[in-house]
């Protein structure tokens, strides 16, 4: 009857977090399944307890530092930086002390004693109610559970059995750190296809390396471990967020050509990655990348980028209690600028809150803002806003911003506008930090253009009073769907009903593009739609010839767009924002996709 069971087909359904999909066998790192050893120990036996503390510590610390000088070549520099913050937290004094007079006091093994301090560290959590505070307690669970896994041996068991895999793997577990997803990638002879844990959304440490290193990840997927068993056959489609576990062998057959297909697809679009993204009736399109990183851009060229559409500035700042002062921002913009070889390059100010967060740590040290809970903070003080209540923080960026851009094509983009009073105020900083690097004669870039992201229906709707003050815009799609229909994607519960086909999504982007096009100002898309093969239509329709994305799904839509004629997708745009909803968009996209680029729908 169990064996039944283990064989029984299930779907599962998650957020995609990356693209692409993967089938394998389930290796299940149940972490979370750990056994606590509980036991007394005698007075005797205090100091042997609280050597092996130092012990695990001390071991946890060289692993890291292995991790460190020998993180793979396609990894990002970055992680160097959250394996660091990883280090410090394991080395942390207050913990070693907290935990070695429990075991002292309490005469109890150090396994317990780390369970407890864990336990009254969450608690503390818990009654500060910080949203905050979110990304650190998932950091001191982590390492907790490094140590207590490193002092029982199931760090080794759990590496053993992943690592003896011999096929293609799909990872399951509840959560991973970042010095998982390193430690998983340091192992070439894995062939690791796809990654699906029960918690994560999209801005998790599993979401940004998975879209690094080219890995289909689907995150926040309700009930995994309970019905995904070592070995059941696993598919993974980052695409959807769906997971089929255990696919009845006609699915298998499909799923395997697909795969196969894949990679073939992958191939003939590397090997096209030269040719120009131009419609049959010569519309031609720049498909740029979004960025988060400042290295593995070799990878994005080869791709086909024709440039930075989005540099996500806010993690060079993220997972770090001490921010980047003005000097290791302007570093790491010139590696992108230079990196990049005079292609564009566009910086995003940085955007935190909501669900991109500044430890705890970094905003009590750091900022003079309140760093008291909000509610709810996607509609609190984040993004420009945030900035804005923090000037030396913004003026610092800005300086960098400038600097780096001397000699460069470079924009910065300002996240989340809603007023006219927030880009002159943005602008009065930025002039404010010109006029400080010309009196220190600094040399920097004194004509950057200053855009906007529209990614509030308010900014829709304003839009031709903004775009009257910006120099360019940006559609940023992830939140203008998330504030137009009241969805947090990153929530399982609701993610379905984040739809991107939804006819008050499209009327908007429409409205933004007109707006744009009437006062003659460059707009482009920069959001995950932009990347999606499907609605690429709908973007030429509009007189859309800007789209960034994802790099690995650059060479797709440059492949739809030069099977495409400019002509037929203005009449299916139409059709379009006239749909009643989601449904019917979708069938008609899909009947345009089915009759061919050349014909008419309707």
């Amino acid at each position: 009857m169990s064996e039944k069971l283990v064989s029984q087909r299930q779907e599962l359904r998650g957020v995609g977090v990356s693209s692409g999909i993967g089938f394998g066998h389930a290796r299940v790192m149940q972490t979370s399944s750990l056994q606590v050893p509980r036991y007394s120990v005698t007075a005797e036996d205090v100091d042997k307890e609280i050597g092996r503390l130092r012990k695990s510590v001390s071991s946890v610390s060289r692993e890291l530092d292995q991790m460190i000088r020998r993180s793979p070549k396609k990894a990002p520099k970055e992680v160097k930086t959250f394996l660091e913050v990883f280090k410090l937290l394991v080395n942390d004094s207050t913990m070693f002390d907290d935990v070695s007079d429990r075991i002292q006091t309490q005469q109890i093994n150090v396994e317990w004693a780390l369970q407890k301090h864990l336990e009254d560290m969450l608690k503390l959590f818990d009654s500060l109610t910080d949203a905050y505070l979110a990304e650190r307690s998932d950091d001191i669970v982590h390492v907790i559970r490094r140590l207590q896994e490193e002092l029982t041996g199931e760090r080794r068991k759990i590496q053993e059995k992943v690592r003896n895999a011999q096929s293609k793997v799909i990872l399951v577990t509840n959560d991973l750190s970042i010095a998982d997803v390193i430690w998983l990638t340091e192992y070439e002879e894995l062939d690791l296809v796809g990654i699906v844990t029960e918690k994560g959304g999209p801005t998790s440490h599993t979401a940004l390396l998975s879209q690094t290193l080219f890995i289909p990840a689907v995150v926040g997927v309700a009930g995994a471990l309970s019905v995904i068993k070592n070995n059941d056959r696993i598919f993974v489609d980052s695409n959807s967020g769906q997971i089929i576990c255990n696919p009845t062998a006609s699915e298998i057959k499909e799923i395997e050509r697909n795969v196969k297909a894949q990679e073939k697809k992958y191939s003939q679009l590397y090997r096209a990655r030269r040719r120009v993204a131009e419609t049959k009736d010569k519309f031609r399109v720049t498909l740029k990348a979004n960025v988060a990183m400042v290295s593995g851009l070799d990878e994005i060229l080869h791709l086909g980028a024709q440039g930075v559409g989005l540099f996500r500035s806010e993690y060079l700042f993220m997972g770090r209690d001490n921010l980047p002062e003005e000097r290791e921002q302007m570093e790491s913009y010139r590696e992108l600028i230079d990196t990049m070889a005079g292609r564009p390059v566009t910086i995003r100010t940085i955007d935190v809150g909501g669900d991109k967060l500044l430890s705890a740590e970094a905003r009590k040290r750091n900022y003079f803002s309140s760093a008291e809970k909000e509610d709810n903070p996607a509609l609190g003080l984040r993004a420009i806003r945030f900035t804005l209540a923090n000037p030396n923080l913004f003026i610092t960026q800005i300086r960098a911003i400038l600097r780096a851009a001397s000699g460069a094509d470079v924009r910065i983009m300002l996240p989340m506008i809603s007023s006219l009073q927030e880009i002159r105020e943005a602008k009065r900083y930025i002039e404010l930090a010109k006029t400080q690097l010309r009196e220190e004669k600094l040399e920097f870039n004194e004509f950057v253009p200053v855009g906007i992201m529209i990614e509030l229906p308010a900014a829709v709707i304003c839009a031709e009073e903004l775009l009257a003050e910006a120099d360019f815009a940006s559609l940023g799609t992830n939140d203008l769907i998330q504030y137009t229909l009241g969805v947090d994607r990153g929530n399982p519960s609701v993610a379905p009903l984040y739809d991107e086909c939804h006819p008050a999504v499209l009327r908007l982007i429409r409205a933004a593009v007109k707006a744009a096009q009437k006062q003659n100002k460059p707009i482009s898309i920069c959001g995950e739609m932009g990347g999606r093969r499907e609605m690429v239509p709908f973007f030429l329709g509009l007189g859309i010839n800007e789209l960034s994305m994802v790099p690995m799904q650059i060479p797709i839509v440059k492949e739809m767009i030069r099977s495409l004629k400019r002509s037929s997708c203005q009449r299916l745009t139409l059709k379009l924002v006239k749909s009643r909803d989601s449904g019917e968009v979708r069938k008609l996209l899909e009947q345009f996709t089915e009759k061919g680029a050349e014909e008419n729908v309707g």
